[in-house]
C-alpha cells in the first residue's frame, strides 16, 4: 500500500457518464477506480488527483461541480476550518457522511467567486453512494477572501448617551470587535437584544467588551442619583447577572477583565463598582469529541476558555477545536494530549464502561424533544458526551433537525417504532458509539408507541447488559390533554382507541412527568396528580416545565442515578393498539421556499400554521402534533425557525426565530392528527398556496411528501412472563419474540 498523500479532487458534471469514462480512460491511460451507474472516479498518480464524474448534475457553475482536497488527518482538517471561520468565512461541516461510495468527514466552503470547495478525510469504501450532498444553496459566496484578512480590524462602538436603533445596520460577520462603553448604564435599551445583534455582526473569534458601573446585588431603585459626571448614569445593573446573559446569548469565555476592589459610589448600602467584561464569539467547534486530555497538575482542577473542566489525573474528551487550542498554549506542558481510544461496536459487549440508556416517551405533543434538548445540555455542561436517537414512522423529522441544530450527535430511525426496529436501534447506538463516543444515549420514541418496556428496554438489558445501564422509563404528559382524556375538563380529545395508547404509555412508566406544568393552575395540577397517582400507583410522578426549565432537576437526577425496576410488563391488546395507531394520520413533507425579495420566515410559519389549523378544525380533525422548521439558505449552520402546535384549539408557538429576513430555504413539515392522511396533505398544500400569496414573489415547491396511517406494530422481541391479553396479537414465545 502506498503512503497516504494530499490529493486535489476535481468533480465534473457530464452529460453521458459512459462516454466520459471512455474519454478520460484514454486521456489518463488507466481504468476508473470506481464506475457505477451514477458515479465514476479515476485515481491519477501524476499529478496526484482524484478525478470524479457525475452525470446529469449541471448547475450554476457549469461543468465544474466542485473542487476537493483530500487531507491526511482530522487535525489538519479542523485547523484549516478554524482559520477560515476566524477570517469570517462560512463553512458547513459533515461528520462521517456516506458520499461517492465512501464514508468521509468533510467541510464545504466557497471561494470569493462562488466556487464550491470540499476539504475531506477518507474513512472507508462503501457499496452505497450515499446522498451525494453538495450544498449548492447552503453556503453563500464568501465575504472578501484573502483580501479581507489583510484589512484593518473593524470595531463598532456605542457610548452612554448615544442613540441606538435595533437591529444594527452592520452586516453579519463584518466586525472584529464590539465595544459597549457605558451602555450598561443607559435606559430604554434592551441589552439582551443588543447582545444578540452584537453576536450577529461579529466575525467568529471576534470579541465584545462592556464597560460601566454595576452594583453588587440588585437595587430596589436601579436609577440612583449620583454626583458629578456620574449623574449621566441612568441605570445600574447587578453584575452577577451580566455574564450569564452573555453566555445565554451565545458568547463564550466571558470574564471580568476589571472589577474595582472598592465601590466608587454607594446606593441603598450597596457598593457600585467599575467593571470591564469581555467575551468571545465562538468559531467552529465540532460536537464530536475524539481527542483526550489528561491534566497533570499542579492544581486539583482547572477550566479552559471553552468551559472544559479538567480534574487532575482524569481523562477528559475534547473536540478537535478545543484540543488544538490547548495544544498551542503553554498549558499543554501540564497535560497529556492524545487521540481518544476507539470504542468497539456495541454488540461485542466489550465496552469498558457502560453507557447509560435513557428513553423519554410520551404521546405526540407532550414536549419530548424540548426535554431531550434540555437533558442533553444539562449532561454536556457536566462534561458528559451525549448521543441522541430520534424515531418516527417516516423520514424527515423536525425533531432531528432541531436537535442537530443544537449541535448534538443525532441518529434518526424512520419507518417504524423502536419496538419494530430494535436491530436498527442497536445499529444507531453502535454508530454513535464509534463516532461521538457518548457516555449517555437519549432515545425519543414515536409519540404513538407503547409497550416499550417489554419490547425495547428489557431486550436491551438481556442482550446488551454489558454495554448499557438502563434508566427508568420516563413518560411525559401534556396536562391539558391529560385532563381531557381523564374527564377532568371538556375540550377536543381523541377517540377511545387512540386514548387507549395514551393511557398505556402512562401505565408502563416508571416516572410520569406532568410536562408544561406552567399551563395550568396549582389546583388543576394537584387534581391531575391525584388522578394519575390513583390510576398508575407504581409510577413516580413529578411536575416540570421544560420550556421554562423548571422542575427538571428531580427528573434528571432520577434518570442519571436510578435503574429501571424489573417488573412484569403490562398487558396490551395489540388489536386495539393497532386500530388506535391506524386512526392517526401521518404527514411528513419537505418544501423549498424561494422569494424574489426578502421575506419574514417567522411570520410565514405563523400564517401557514394558522391556515392549516383552521382547515383541520373545519373538518373536525383533532391535531396531535403539528410542527415545522425553516432553515434559511443564507443563514449560518444550525440557524432555524420553528413552530409548534399540540392541539386543534391551541395557539401555534414559535420555538426558535430567525433574526433577519431571508430569500429562501427549506421547510420541513410534520403533522399528526386523528384524520384521513390525504386530508392532511390537502390542508398543507392549500395552506402553502394561500400563505405564499401574502408574501411578494414567494414560491413554494413541494420536494417530498409522505402521508399514511401507521401499520400494525410487530415487535422484534418481547420479554416478560405475563401472557399478553390480545385478540390475535403478539404473545411471548409465539414466534415474533
Amino acid at each position: 500500500m502506498s503512503d497516504p498523500a494530499r490529493k486535489f479532487h476535481l468533480s465534473l458534471n457530464v452529460s453521458d457518464l459512459n462516454r466520459s469514462v471512455a474519454f478520460y480512460g484514454v486521456l489518463f491511460g488507466l481504468e476508473p477506480a470506481k464506475h457505477h451507474a451514477d458515479y465514476a472516479k479515476f485515481e491519477v498518480e501524476s499529478p496526484p488527483t482524484v478525478f470524479s464524474l457525475i452525470p446529469g448534475r449541471a448547475g450554476g457553475g457549469g461543468s465544474l461541480n466542485h473542487v476537493g482536497l483530500c487531507l491526511l488527518d482530522s487535525e489538519e482538517l479542523v485547523a484549516i476550518q478554524m482559520r477560515l471561520e476566524q477570517a469570517g468565512h462560512k463553512t458547513l461541516r459533515e461528520d462521517g457522511v456516506a458520499c461517492c461510495y465512501s464514508r468521509q468527514t468533510k467541510f464545504w466552503v466557497r471561494d470569493p467567486d462562488g466556487v464550491l470547495l470540499e476539504l475531506y478525510i477518507f474513512h472507508e469504501d462503501l457499496d452505497d453512494d450515499g446522498d451525494h450532498h453538495s450544498p449548492e444553496g447552503e453556503l453563500p459566496t464568501l465575504m472578501g477572501g484573502e483580501a479581507e484578512a489583510a484589512t484593518p480590524a473593524v470595531t463598532w462602538t456605542h457610548r452612554l448617551g448615544e442613540a441606538l436603533t435595533l437591529p444594527l445596520a452592520q452586516d453579519a460577520f463584518s466586525v472584529q470587535e464590539v465595544v459597549l462603553e457605558g451602555t450598561l448604564n443607559a435606559t430604554g435599551i434592551d441589552l439582551s437584544a443588543l447582545l444578540r445583534e452584537a453576536l450577529r455582526i461579529l466575525k467568529p473569534g471576534g470579541t465584545i467588551s462592556l464597560h460601566g458601573l454595576v452594583a453588587d446585588r440588585p437595587l430596589v431603585d436601579s436609577r440612583p442619583a449620583l454626583p458629578g459626571p456620574a449623574a449621566a448614569v441612568q441605570h445600574v445593573p447587578d453584575f452577577p447577572g451580566i455574564v450569564p446573559l452573555l453566555v445565554c446569548v451565545g458568547f463564550r469565555n466571558a470574564r471580568f477583565t476589571k472589577l474595582s476592589e472598592k465601590g466608587y459610589f454607594e446606593a441603598e448600602g450597596v457598593p457600585l463598582r467599575e467593571v470591564l467584561i469581555s467575551a468571545v464569539k465562538p468559531g467552529f467547534r465540532s460536537a464530536k469529541k475524539d481527542q483526550t486530555v489528561v491534566y497533570l497538575g499542579p492544581q486539583n482542577a482547572v477550566e479552559d476558555d471553552f468551559g472544559n473542566r479538567f480534574v487532575k489525573g482524569s481523562p477528559v474528551a475534547l473536540n478537535m477545536h478545543d484540543w488544538q487550542a490547548l495544544k498551542n498554549t503553554a498549558a499543554s506542558s501540564f497535560a497529556l494530549l492524545q487521540p481518544l481510544v476507539e470504542t468497539p461496536n456495541l454488540p461485542t459487549n466489550s465496552m469498558s464502561t457502560k453507557a447509560r440508556y435513557i428513553m423519554i416517551g410520551g404521546f405526540l405533543g407532550a414536549g419530548k424533544t424540548t426535554t431531550v434538548g434540555r437533558l442533553a445540555k444539562y449532561l454536556s455542561d457536566q462534561g458528559l458526551r451525549v448521543g441522541l436517537i430520534t424515531n418516527d414512522q417516516a423520514g424527515g423529522l423536525v425533531d432531528t433537525k432541531l436537535l442537530r441544530g443544537q449541535g448534538y450527535a443525532t441518529e434518526e430511525i424512520a419507518g417504524g417504532c423502536f419496538c419494530c426496529r430494535f436491530n436498527t436501534l442497536v445499529d444507531a447506538a453502535s454508530k454513535l458509539a464509534n463516532e461521538a463516543k457518548p457516555d449517555v444515549f437519549i432515545a425519543e420514541p414515536v409519540g404513538s408507541c407503547t409497550d416499550l418496556v417489554a419490547t425495547v428496554t428489557y431486550p436491551l438489558r438481556r442482550m446488551y447488559g454489558d454495554a448499557f445501564t438502563v434508566a427508568p422509563l420516563s413518560v411525559l404528559v401534556d396536562p391539558i390533554r391529560a385532563r381531557r382524556v381523564f374527564g377532568l375538563d371538556q375540550g377536543g380529545t381523541f377517540s377511545a382507541k387512540v386514548a387507549y395508547i395514551f393511557k398505556k404509555q402512562l401505565e408502563e412508566a416508571d416516572i410520569i412527568v406532568i410536562s408544561k406544568s406552567d399551563l395550568i393552575e396549582d389546583t388543576q395540577r394537584e387534581e391531575l396528580r391525584a388522578v394519575l397517582a390513583t390510576e398508575f400507583p407504581l409510577a413516580k410522578i413529578v411536575t416540570a416545565s421544560p420550556r421554562q426549565e423548571t422542575g427538571l432537576d428531580e427528573l434528571f437526577a432520577s434518570l442519571m442515578t436510578d435503574e429501571q425496576a424489573r417488573r412484569n410488563p403490562m398487558a396490551v391488546d395489540y388489536e386495539v393498539y393497532a386500530d388506535g395507531e391506524a386512526l392517526l394520520g401521518w404527514l411528513n413533507a419537505t418544501v423549498t421556499l424561494q422569494a424574489d425579495d426578502e421575506f419574514d420566515a417567522n411570520a410565514f410559519l405563523k400564517q401557514l400554521a394558522l391556515i392549516v389549523q383552521a382547515s383541520l378544525q373545519r373538518d373536525g380533525a383533532e391535531i396531535a402534533h403539528f410542527k415545522m422548521t425553516f432553515s434559511p439558505d443564507d443563514g449560518i449552520a444550525g440557524e432555524l425557525a420553528s413552530i409548534n402546535l399540540v392541539r386543534s384549539d391551541y395557539v401555534a408557538e414559535l420555538g426558535m426565530e430567525l433574526d433577519e429576513p431571508t430569500t429562501g430555504g427549506q421547510l420541513i413539515v410534520n403533522l399528526r392528527a386523528e384524520a384521513d392522511p390525504a386530508s392532511l396533505m390537502e390542508a398543507v398544500k392549500d395552506g402553502l398556496a394561500e400563505a405564499t400569496l401574502n408574501f411578494f414573489g414567494l414560491k413554494a415547491t413541494l420536494d417530498h411528501e409522505e402521508h399514511f396511517r401507521p401499520g400494525k406494530p410487530t415487535p422484534t422481541h418481547r420479554d416478560g412472563e405475563v401472557v399478553v391479553e390480545t385478540k390475535g396479537g403478539c404473545k411471548p414465545g409465539s414466534g415474533c419474540c
